[in-house]
């Protein structure tokens, strides 16, 4: 039987492919050659072609100096981006930093309320899910990272008090055990102020205590 989470996630999947189907890089945009081919940048100027899935996950993890206009190349993969995240992406942290790069906060309402939906689809179905696709302190990650913040998703891990839920912090407790003890950031590809991720981390680094108290 398929989960209410699991059709809340195909949904907010679905809206992004709704929101940003149709758009494309404009025929002027500098790729950069070493990494992007002339048939991969003719998908991505082509609206609504099929992408490889190859190509999407190099596009969301590039760097910006890769082309002009770095909003329009991730508007143009997130369809098929959001799918490689929920389906189980390994480097799922690295494909969020797209997002966040491309000043994801900064877009049309209706654009940006599309992707914060996905992601909290997303983490609502991780946090539910007793063996997700990848592991949930993986996934807590990359929506940090594509959102510029832990507070949101500590909140909706702190509204979860299900087994599932408990199984998954004891299983991020063991993850970020080294970087609790080292003080290191895991969010090795956080994109923005360093200022910024230090913030998120000790934010994180103080709210497991209570939680494990509480459940």
């Amino acid at each position: 039987m398929t989960s209410p989470y699991t059709f809340a996630l195909a949904a907010a999947t679905g809206r992004v492919a709704t929101v940003f189907g149709g758009m494309t890089v404009r025929t002027a945009e500098a790729l950069c050659g070493r990494c992007f081919d002339e048939d991969e940048a003719a998908l991505l100027r082509t609206p609504d072609a099929p992408l490889p899935a190859d190509l999407v996950r190099r596009a969301a993890g590039k760097d910006p100096f890769h082309w002009s206009d770095r909003p329009a190349v991730i508007r143009r993969i997130l369809p098929q981006l959001v799918v490689v995240l929920a389906e189980g992406e390994a480097e799922c942290d690295l494909m969020a930093r797209g997002p966040a790069a491309a000043d994801r906060p900064r877009w049309p309402r209706e654009q940006a309320g599309a992707v914060a939906g996905f992601l909290d689809a997303w983490w609502t179905r991780t946090l539910r899910t007793k063996t997700p696709p990848i592991p949930a302190g993986a996934v807590f990650e990359a929506c940090v990272t594509a959102s510029s913040s832990a507070a949101p998703w500590l909140a909706r891990w702190e509204t979860e008090r299900g087994p599932a839920a408990r199984r998954h912090l004891a299983d991020g407790l063991d993850r970020w055990r080294e970087e609790l003890t080292s003080g290191d950031s895991p969010f090795i590809w956080w994109w923005g102020a360093e200022a910024e991720e230090w913030a998120a981390w000790h934010e994180v680094k103080r709210w497991p205590a209570g939680r494990v108290g509480a459940t």
